[in-house]
C-alpha cells in the first residue's frame, strides 16, 4: 500500500480509487470488492465499480465522523469466491470525515399494521411529491438541479426519474441526440457522471427518489415500444434477443443485467436519497404478461433481481417494482407495493386499493396518479388544475400515504407546484400518515347551493369484480364509488379478462325519480349494448353500433321506495362506456371525504362545480355534519388548501354526537382538522 494521504471534507460520499491486476475481457464485468474501516473500526465490504483507464473505486456512506481507511481488495474466482488482489491505491487511502451524512434512509417498519415507512432514525416517513421522470428540456444533471432545489422550497420529499435513453440518463442505451451507446456489456461514463450529480444534488436538497432501471416499452412490442431501437433487439448491430419477452428468460441478458445492477449499486448505493431501487415500470406492459399472461416469469426475473442487488447493497435499500396487480408473485420480494391508478372518477379512486391496505403486509401507495382518463376539456387538463386536487383526497383515503402526480414537469412549467407544497405542509403537520387507527369516511355537506346528484364511472378499463353496494343519496361518498366500471364488457369478456359486466346499486328512492345514463362509446367488434333493472324489471335497454352518434342518453324512471339498480351489458357483442348517471335528485353543491379516530378528525371539502375548472366559480358555503363526535373540547383549524396555511384555531365544547361545523366559503376546495384538547 502507499503511504497514508488524508483529505477532509463533509458531503457525498468516502470514494477510495485503486488499480487492480489487468485482466483480459470485459472490465465492467469483473466482481471486484473492497474493505473500508470506518472511524469506529467497522469493517465493510463494498462492491467496486470500474471508473475508466483500468481504475476501479468503492463509495461508502459518510455515516461517522473521523478517519475512514482503505482495506483489503479481492475479486470473486471463478469458483464464486472471493480471492485477495494486490491493487495499488490511486490517490488518498485514508479519509477523514469532519461531518456526517444527514439523511437518514428509508425502511419499513417491522411488524407494524397497516405497514408503515420510517427512517433509520425512528422517525416516520411520509412520501409527497411528484414524478419528474426525465428531463423535459436541457441536460440532465442541470434539469434536475434546478427541480430539486424547487422540490426543497415547497418541503417535497419524494421524486421519481427513469434510467431512460431519451432522457440521456440510460447507461447502456442512449438515443442519437445524446450520443452513441456503448457496445453490449459496456457502459457510459457520461452518464454516470450526470447521474453522479443528480444524486448529489438530491442528498443537498433533502429529496428522496425512486431509481427506475427499467420501463415497459424496452421490452414491449405494442405499449409504449420501444423494442425496434433497443441494442439488444437481433435486429440491431450486436443484438442478440429475438423478442422483448427473451429479456426475462435469456442466459446472457439476465447476466448482463445483473452485471448493470452491480455497477449502479457499487457507484450510489452509498446514497440514503435513494428510497428504492424500482425495477420496472409498469411490467404488465410488457410483452410476457401484456400478450403472452406468463407473469410467473416475469415473478421470477424480478426476485432473481432483487436477491442480486441486496447481494450487492450494502446498505439495505428498498426494492419496488410498479404493477397494477397488487396480488401478482412479481410483488413477491419486494419492499412495498406500487400501483399506477388513471381512473375516470379520481376523487373517488384515489382514495381506495384492492386489497385494502390494512390488508396487506407491506407499505402501499400511488406511484402515479394522472388525469388521462378524466371527463375534462384539453384546456383543463393543459391549465393543470387537475394535478393536486386528487392528492388532497388521497390523504382521506384507506390508505396511510398521498398518492404521488406524474405530471410533475406541468407542476413547474405551470408555476403550481406550490399546490403541491401546500398538500406536504398540511401532511407533515397534521401527521396525518402517521397515525394509528384512522378510518376514512366522508361527512354530509348541508348547503343552499345544490347540483344534480351523478353516479361517475369510477375506472376506466379496471380488472375487478363487480360491484354492489349501498348508494347513499345524500352526497355522502363511498369508497365503494371508485369501483363503478366506466366500461361494462361483456359477461365472456369479465370471465376471461376479470373486467366487469354490470354493477349493482341499492337506493332509497324519496319519491319517483328521473334518471338518465350518459353513454359515451361502444366497442368496434359489434356494438355495445344496455340494459338497466330495477328489482328485477327492466327500467330500460338499448344497443347501439361503433358508428353511431356520441354522446348519448338513455332515460328511464324509478319508482319510490328501496330499489336494487342493475345496470349491465345486455348482450355478447362488445363493451359499452357508460361515462354518468344522474341519479335524478339534487344535492349539496360541497362534499367532503375525510379520516378520523377518537380525538382527531380531517376533512377535505370541495364544490363539485368548482374543483376542476379553470376560472374558480363564485363560493358557496355549508355546514359540514359530522355523526358522532364524543363529547369534550376541541380545536377547530380550516386550511388554506392551495398555500398550506392554517387559520387561526378556534376552541369548541361539544356535548357529543352530531358535531355541525360552519365551513367558510368554498370556491374550490378547503379543509379542517378537529382535534380533541383533552
Amino acid at each position: 500500500m502507499l503511504a497514508l494521504t488524508s483529505a477532509a471534507f463533509a458531503a457525498g460520499p468516502v470514494e477510495f480509487a485503486f488499480r487492480p491486476p489487468t485482466s483480459e475481457g470485459n472490465p465492467f464485468a469483473r466482481e471486484i470488492s473492497a474493505e473500508v474501516v470506518t472511524p469506529s473500526g467497522k469493517t465493510l465490504r463494498l462492491p467496486a465499480f470500474y471508473r475508466g483507464d483500468g481504475t476501479f473505486a468503492i463509495r461508502a456512506r459518510a455515516t461517522e465522523v473521523g478517519d475512514y481507511r482503505l482495506g483489503a481488495v479481492s475479486e470473486t474466482n471463478d469458483s464464486g469466491k472471493p480471492a485477495s488482489l494486490e491493487a495499488q491505491p490511486v490517490g488518498k487511502d485514508t479519509v477523514a470525515i469532519t461531518a456526517g451524512q444527514p439523511m437518514h434512509q428509508v425502511a419499513v417498519a417491522p411488524k407494524v399494521s397497516p405497514p408503515k415507512f420510517v427512517l433509520s432514525d425512528g422517525e416516520a416517513f411520509h412520501p409527497i411529491g411528484a414524478n419528474l421522470a426525465w428531463p423535459r428540456e436541457g441536460a440532465p444533471a442541470p434539469y434536475y438541479k434546478r427541480s430539486l432545489k424547487k422540490w426543497r422550497d415547497e418541503n417535497l420529499n419524494w421524486m421519481r426519474i427513469w434510467m431512460s435513453h431519451w432522457g440521456g440518463l440510460n447507461l447502456d442505451w442512449l438515443a442519437k441526440e445524446h450520443g452513441r451507446s456503448p457496445g453490449i456489456g459496456a457502459l457510459d461514463n457520461s452518464v454516470a457522471s450526470s447521474w453522479d450529480e443528480i444524486v448529489a444534488d438530491a442528498e443537498d436538497a433533502g429529496v428522496y427518489f425512486q431509481w427506475v432501471l427499467q420501463h415497459h416499452g424496452q421490452y414491449s412490442s405494442r405499449v409504449n415500444s420501444n423494442w425496434d431501437e433497443n441494442p439488444w433487439n437481433k435486429a440491431n448491430p450486436g443484438g442478440f434477443l429475438e423478442k422483448p419477452a427473451d429479456f426475462f428468460t435469456d442466459p446472457k441478458a439476465i447476466e448482463l443485467t445483473k452485471q448493470k445492477y452491480r455497477y449502479i449499486v457499487a457507484r450510489w448505493g452509498y446514497s440514503p436519497a435513494i428510497m428504492a431501487w424500482e425495477l420496472f415500470n409498469e411490467v404488465h406492459w410488457a410483452d410476457p404478461i401484456n400478450i403472452d399472461k406468463n407473469d410467473a416469469t416475469v415473478a421470477a426475473w424480478h426476485s432473481t433481481m432483487a436477491a442480486a442487488i441486496r447481494e450487492f447493497d450494502a446498505y439495505d435499500h428498498l426494492i419496488t417494482t410498479s404493477t397494477e396487480n397488487l396480488g401478482s408473485s412479481i410483488y413477491r420480494e419486494m419492499d412495498y407495493f406500487q400501483p399506477h391508478l388513471y381512473p375516470s372518477n379520481i376523487l373517488a379512486a384515489v382514495r381506495t386499493f384492492e386489497p385494502e391496505p390494512s390488508a396487506l403486509d407491506r407499505p402501499v401507495f400511488y406511484g402515479e396518479v394522472g388525469d388521462d382518463h378524466q371527463a375534462l376539456s384539453d384546456a383543463q387538463k393543459k391549465s393543470g388544475v387537475s394535478i393536486v386536487t386528487p392528492i388532497w383526497a388521497s390523504l382521506m383515503g384507506s390508505g396511510r400515504y398521498a398518492s404521488q402526480p406524474w405530471l410533475g414537469w406541468d407542476l413547474l412549467e405551470r408555476d403550481r407546484l406550490g399546490e403541491l407544497g401546500a398538500v406536504a405542509h398540511f401532511a407533515h403537520a397534521t401527521r396525518i400518515g402517521t397515525r394509528e387507527n384512522l378510518e376514512p369516511f366522508s361527512a354530509i355537506v348541508e348547503s343552499n347551493a345544490k347540483v344534480p346528484l351523478v353516479l361517475d364511472g369510477g375506472q376506466a378499463w379496471q380488472r375487478h369484480p363487480a360491484p354492489s353496494f349501498e348508494l347513499p343519496l345524500d352526497g355522502t361518498m363511498p369508497l365503494e364509488l371508485a369501483y363503478v366500471p366506466r366500461n361494462y364488457l361483456t359477461r365472456d369478456s369479465h370471465k376471461l379478462e376479470s373486467f366487469p359486466a354490470r354493477g349493482t346499486y341499492t337506493i332509497d328512492a324519496p319519491r319517483d325519480l328521473a334518471m338518465r345514463a350518459t353513454i359515451t362509446a361502444v366497442g368496434a367488434n359489434g356494438g355495445g349494448s344496455l340494459r338497466i333493472s330495477g328489482n328485477g324489471r327492466t327500467l330500460a335497454e338499448r344497443s347501439w353500433q361503433a358508428g353511431d352518434k356520441f354522446p348519448d342518453e338513455i332515460a328511464f324512471n324509478v319508482p319510490a321506495g328501496r330499489q336494487t339498480l342493475v345496470v349491465e351489458n345486455s348482450a355478447n357483442t362488445d363493451w359499452v362506456e357508460v361515462l354518468k348517471i344522474d341519479l335524478g335528485v339534487e344535492t349539496s353543491a360541497l362534499a367532503s371525504v375525510g379520516k378520523r379516530g377518537e380525538s382527531f378528525i380531517a376533512c377535505w371539502l370541495w364544490n363539485r362545480e368548482g374543483v376542476f375548472t379553470i376560472d374558480a366559480p363564485e363560493p358557496v358555503e355549508g355546514t359540514l355534519v359530522i355523526d358522532d363526535v364524543a363529547a369534550g373540547t376541541w380545536s377547530v383549524t380550516w386550511w388554506d388548501t392551495f398555500h398550506g396555511k392554517p387559520a387561526p384555531p378556534s376552541t369548541i365544547e361539544h356535548a357529543g354526537g352530531k358535531l355541525r361545523l360552519p365551513t367558510p366559503p368554498i370556491s374550490r376546495h378547503s379543509a379542517v382538522v378537529i382535534e380533541r384538547l383533552e
